[in-house]
């Protein structure tokens, strides 16, 4: 396989934004290809066959992208349609949030006791708790769903005395189990991650799927022998299915940087 070869990473939106930056940072010299389907975002309140449908769609289209991996950069499409990318993918490797978020907690939980927040439809999969109980059956896995927190940082209200109480109020039942991890089961949670330290406290360390990812990625080319051996940083480029009028904005809060070209297909 040839290793100048794209990573192809995609999600319902922008959030994603947050593992492409941590890949961008934990692996510099790989050429990535995002895409976000902005236009028919959010996800997480559609139907299972409808997400699974979507899903194929995006696949399809970065296969033809000649991608050498592929990573399901949203949690909603990881609980639900992870089959879905792994059939239609074949021989190229495919990763999802899910299955980096679980294996961290895991590994470093202490007490065995885990939390994890998401929208309401990767909560009701139930994703996050069965891999874990798969990786240990001991662990405790509690689970809440925080549906306001994803408009909240798409306002831009990241730090924000409501989303503190919003934060407080949705917590409040996982940390009354004693729990020493959080995971972050939403790719926008990460941008909260400063208020959310505060609200939880030192004892509780919090799993950024974006970034456990990314070190799952990192991994998974060097085993498999498809690391980029470029000299020089590579190029990106974001597809989307809207332009959004926010977009940019938003998109550059994500990925701490500027998006430059944005590119738009029409399905």
């Amino acid at each position: 396989m040839d290793c100048t070869r794209p990573i192809g990473v995609f999600d319902s939106g922008i959030g994603g934004l947050t593992v492409v930056r941590a890949l961008m940072e934990r692996l510099p010299l790989e050429r990535i290809v995002y895409f976000g389907d902005t236009a028919r975002v959010p996800y997480g309140i559609k139907s299972v066959a409808t997400i699974e449908h979507f899903t194929a769609q995006i696949t399809d289209f970065l296969l033809q992208q000649d991608v050498k991996m592929l990573i399901i950069a949203c949690n909603t499409m990881a609980a639900v349609a992870a089959d879905v990318v792994r059939r239609r993918a074949g021989s190229i490797p495919v990763l999802d949030v899910i299955e980096g978020g679980a294996r961290a907690a895991v590994s470093t939980s202490r007490r065995r006791g885990i939390a994890v927040i998401g929208t309401p439809t990767t909560v009701n999969s139930n994703a996050y708790a069965r891999r874990m109980h798969e990786l240990d059956p001991g662990v405790r896995v509690f689970s809440q769903a925080c549906p306001l927190f994803v408009p909240l940082v798409e306002e831009g209200w990241l730090d924000h005395p409501v989303t503190q109480l919003t934060a407080e109020e949705y917590l409040k039942p996982v940390l009354a189990e004693e729990v020493d991890s959080l995971v972050l089961g939403c790719t926008h949670y990460p941008l909260l991650k400063p208020l959310l330290k505060r609200v939880v406290g030192p004892e509780v360390r919090l799993v950024d799927s974006a970034l456990t990812t990314a070190e799952l990625a990192a991994a998974s080319l060097q085993a498999l022998g498809i690391a980029s051996v470029a000299r020089v940083a590579a190029p990106y480029r974001f597809v989307v299915t809207d332009v959004p009028l926010r977009f940019q904005t938003i998109g550059e809060r994500f990925l701490g940087r500027s998006l430059g070209a944005v590119e738009k297909v029409d399905w």
